[in-house]
């Protein structure tokens, strides 16, 4: 008797499991198909409206826009504050009077020189009647000459064992004319490992009319390229 109970407790188990899984197939099954007409809804949609705008722009006229004709307004946004504002001003209050009134060059912009705490008295420690600034706007900068320091460079021998005799490292120096030096262009031999004569026609020439191009008569065509959207 327990053993027919417990069989009928598993068959019922397994109806239960079969019905379940059944539901949960039907479910997804249901969703999936709404995704796809949604999808198909999207897709039909944006189509219709892609035709929409490049119907308009291709049918549309070649005229010109002139940009200074295009009116700009500025849309500004209203604040609450929460309360009003008027009850705070003084009577007649106007936050843009004078704006355009204001002229930048009569502001005398002043320097607040901030006072160092050095601790200590510094009088004390300069001579008698010093002046920092005594002299500042005397200095004329054409009356400095600049002197240049050679550093000596400390071999650990002799050069002169090396060098000619009476031997003047800046002998000439200020005697050279740099137009007088001709430049001459070395060009590298490039190895292609083959005749290049066998691949380009009889007698051609690669620099032939290199300086017979006029630049002035290069007219520059702008490619409009056509964008597949």
């Amino acid at each position: 008797m327990k053993t027919l109970i417990k069989n009928i407790n598993n068959q019922k188990n397994k109806i239960m499991y079969r019905l379940t899984f059944l539901f949960s197939l039907c479910i997804a099954l249901n969703a999936g198909a709404k995704i796809n007409n949604d999808s198909v809804r999207l897709n039909s949609e944006e189509h219709k409206l892609e035709k929409i705008v490049f119907n308009n722009i291709e049918n549309s006229s070649s005229t010109v826009l002139d940009v200074s004709a295009i009116e700009v307004i500025e849309l500004e946004e209203e604040v609450d504050l929460g309360f009003d504002t008027a009850s705070y001003l003084p009577p007649n209050f106007n936050a843009l009077k004078g704006k355009h009134d204001l002229d930048l060059k009569s502001i005398e912009v002043i320097e607040i020189e901030e006072e160092v705490e050095l601790g200590f008295d510094t009088t004390k420690y300069l001579p008698k009647n010093f002046n920092a600034l005594k002299g500042m706007y005397d200095l004329d900068m054409n009356t400095i000459e600049v002197i240049e320091i050679e550093e000596e460079v400390e071999l650990n021998f002799d050069t002169v064992e090396y060098l000619p005799k009476d031997f003047n490292a800046i002998k000439g120096k200020h005697d050279l004319n740099l137009d007088t030096i001709e430049v001459i262009e070395i060009e590298e031999e490039v190895e292609l490992g083959f005749d290049a004569a066998n691949y380009l026609p009889e007698n051609f020439n690669a620099i032939k009319g290199k300086h017979d191009l006029d630049w002035n008569t290069i007219e520059l065509v702008e490619i409009d390229e056509e964008v597949e959207l």
